[in-house]
């Protein structure tokens, strides 16, 4: 039986083995990280608190890893471990960037890197004004934590009790038409059309009874359909519209200009249709959506495999296959893109984040990673994210991501995969310890191993 994040931290933690995943070398990284959970008694870390916040998205990893990481380090490192890290705080992808910038949170998580550009626009410009290293991208590394995928969960009881082992078939294209008000209805004939199983049958028979004609009708309700969508700043929102806008461009319209809708953060007033409800972090999508009939929302794996009951749609991929949402489908579509891997440049700008619309076969093709935001040199901060901006508190935050990044049995990873995610690929792990290499405090390295 999988474990939920709500389940590990009501309950006894069970102690991990020391872990022994083979070291991975990034170029650039100061020191070569193993997920290392050594602690002595003068790094202090069972007194420090750094407080960690951001995407929803992120809710069931943080909150499930940051006690089995506690729990993994005791076992090591005995009462020197850490023992006071407060549980994760999902507040929205915009809300963890502007806590990391702010300093409210050591680690501020998003789905979309900070400083990401859509169209010659900075979607982060009102926080990275430059004016001092705070507000300058160069001064935060971003770590990629986990990798998950968005489904569209719907709440369609009459249809599911009926035609169960018929999930709903839908394609970008009618995606774009519920999201842009195009399409109002379930029995729509373009979602008819991607559903030829979900039909009901009238036979026509002779003055023998003998049946002489079959005549099929779409079975999918006349009800309204219910987008729901975030209404705050989400990274979620945006991997489901830079799909929208990969493969529908020009058709996905804001429905008050008519003109074409990128990729953002928010769905903006005017972006989605007036029947439209709109929910606060995942939790509240999966919510509304569970409680309206008709509702159909877009929401982190882990929201469906492990809290709700409420099915997820097919999705057409590239190829045309209708797709589930699941670990396998959501690596599949990963790996599609593992000839282009996300980079950092020195400037702090992540390339090549976006894995939506993989186009190989069995890719499940509304996916992407996160990142945790963290400042790259704590020295001269005061405090952050509540604890003292010391060089022990910045080691304890960086042994914890690259412990978070791990892969094998007693890695971070591990706990990732128990959550629902998928563990992160090799080339991004490296990615990641990169980052969390090139970390100091005045300017030196943390000292890691």
């Amino acid at each position: 039986m999988k474990k939920t994040f709500r389940a590990r931290v009501g309950v006894a933690i069970a102690t991990l083995s020391l872990i022994s995943t083979a070291a991975v070398t990034a170029a650039g990284a100061s020191a070569t990280l193993n997920g290392d959970l050594t602690f002595s008694s003068s790094d202090a870390a069972a007194s420090i608190n750094p407080a960690m916040g951001g995407s929803s998205f992120d809710e069931p990893f943080f909150n499930a890893a940051i006690p089995e990481f506690m729990s993994a380090a005791a076992k090591v490192s005995g009462s020197s471990a850490p023992t006071s890290m407060s549980l994760y705080s999902p507040v929205g992808s915009s809300s963890g960037k502007k806590g990391a910038i702010a300093g409210t949170y050591a680690v501020g998580a998003s789905d979309v890197p900070m400083g990401t550009v859509v169209n010659g626009a900075n979607l982060d410009s009102s926080l990275l004004t430059n004016a001092d290293p705070a507000h300058t991208l160069n001064s935060y590394v971003q770590v990629p934590v986990v990798l998950g995928g968005v489904g569209m969960m719907y709440n369609l009881p009459s249809l599911t009790k009926k035609f169960g082992k018929y999930p709903v078939v839908l394609n970008s294209a009618a995606l774009a038409g519920v999201y842009d008000g195009a399409i109002t209805k379930w029995n729509n004939p373009a979602i008819c059309k991607l559903n030829p199983k979900i039909v009901n049958v009238r036979n026509i028979r002779n003055k023998k009874h003998k049946i002489v004609r079959s005549i099929k009708s779409c079975a999918l309700p006349n009800l309204a359909i219910i987008p729901v969508y975030r209404a705050d700043g989400s990274g979620t929102t945006f991997i489901f519209m830079d799909y929208l806008n990969q493969t529908q461009g020009a058709n996905f319209k804001n429905i008050t200009s008519g003109t074409e809708v990128f990729p953002n953060t928010t769905f903006n007033q005017g972006q989605v249709p007036n029947s439209a409800l709109g929910g606060q972090k995942n939790a509240g999508v999966a919510g509304d959506v569970e409680q309206t009939v008709g509702a159909i929302g877009y929401v982190e794996y882990s929201y469906i495999l492990l809290q709700h009951t409420l099915p997820a749609a097919l999705i057409v991929n590239a190829k045309g296959q209708r797709v589930a949402l699941s670990q396998s489908s959501v690596a599949a579509d990963a790996a599609a893109f593992s000839a282009t891997p996300p980079s950092e440049t020195t400037a702090g700008v992540v390339s090549n984040f976006s894995i939506v619309n993989g186009k190989n076969s069995g890719d499940y093709p509304i996916a992407g990673y996160s990142w945790a935001i963290v400042r790259q040199d704590w020295n001269g901060l005061g405090t952050i994210g509540g604890a003292t901006a010391s060089l022990n508190s910045e080691k304890l935050v960086a042994k914890f991501l690259d412990w978070a990044v791990q892969s094998g049995a007693n890695g971070g990873q591990n706990v990732a995969k128990e959550q629902g995610y998928v563990p992160l690929p090799s080339y991004v792990v490296a990615v990641a310890q990169q980052q969390i290499g090139s970390m100091k405090y005045n300017a030196q390295p943390l000292g890691l191993s």
